[in-house]
């Protein structure tokens, strides 16, 4: 009986340490922020100041410097939360229509920004982005669940015309592209990329 009852206790013992110390979780992966097949009007660029390379090794597709994903799309599109998480920043100040150069928003127009922490094992938070939105349609909840409408897709900010900006933040720039290839990670940050393109599934 004291044998049980010592291994009751260090049992007990054990699953109270589990439950009380950190726990590493899955890495996040991503659904497309948009519903409709997207156009793709611009790609991340991989290559860092150095030239321009997109996730394919193809030069064309992207620009210098480019941070993210443009998803082309006709302004009032819904746009979707990629994972689960917390919508921690949003900026709702620029006109629905930008320029290019315009530094409202930082650049990015009004922008909404989603917090995807308690889901790694470093310690370094995955953020995703979502820029260049119509005026007065980002929505401000404290936490979302994937697939939920944060805002409507605009042309605001530094913009030449109606996108979507989608942004994958966790590193070090460039080490954000949500693509898989050989110009950029052996693995993708998508739930599911088939034949290049982002699926809507959620994690």
């Amino acid at each position: 009986m004291k044998i049980l009852k010592k291994s009751v206790s260090l049992f007990l013992l054990l699953a109270m340490f589990w439950f009380l110390a950190p726990q590493a979780k899955a890495e996040p992966k991503f659904r497309r922020p948009i519903s409709a097949t997207p156009v793709f009007s611009s790609f991340y660029d991989n290559q860092a100041g150095l030239g321009l390379r997109k996730y394919t090794c193809v030069t064309s597709g992207t620009y210098e410097g480019h941070a993210g994903t443009d998803l082309a799309t006709a302004v009032g599109t819904p746009v979707y939360a990629s994972a689960i998480g917390g919508l921690y920043y949003r900026y709702n100040g620029c006109p629905t229509y930008g320029y290019l150069g315009s530094t409202c928003g930082g650049g990015y127009g009004n922008n909404v920004r989603i917090d995807h922490e308690g889901i790694l094992t470093d310690g370094i938070g995955w953020v995703t982005l979502y820029a260049h939105l119509q005026l007065d349609t980002a929505v401000w909840p404290m936490s979302v669940l994937c697939g939920a409408g944060i805002a409507k897709s605009g042309s605001s900010g530094n913009s030449s015309g109606p996108h979507l900006h989608f942004e994958v933040r966790k590193y070090a720039y460039p080490g954000n592209d949500p693509f898989s290839g050989y110009c950029s990670h052996s693995t993708s940050f998508w739930v599911s990329q088939v034949n290049g393109l982002p699926t809507t599934s959620c994690q």
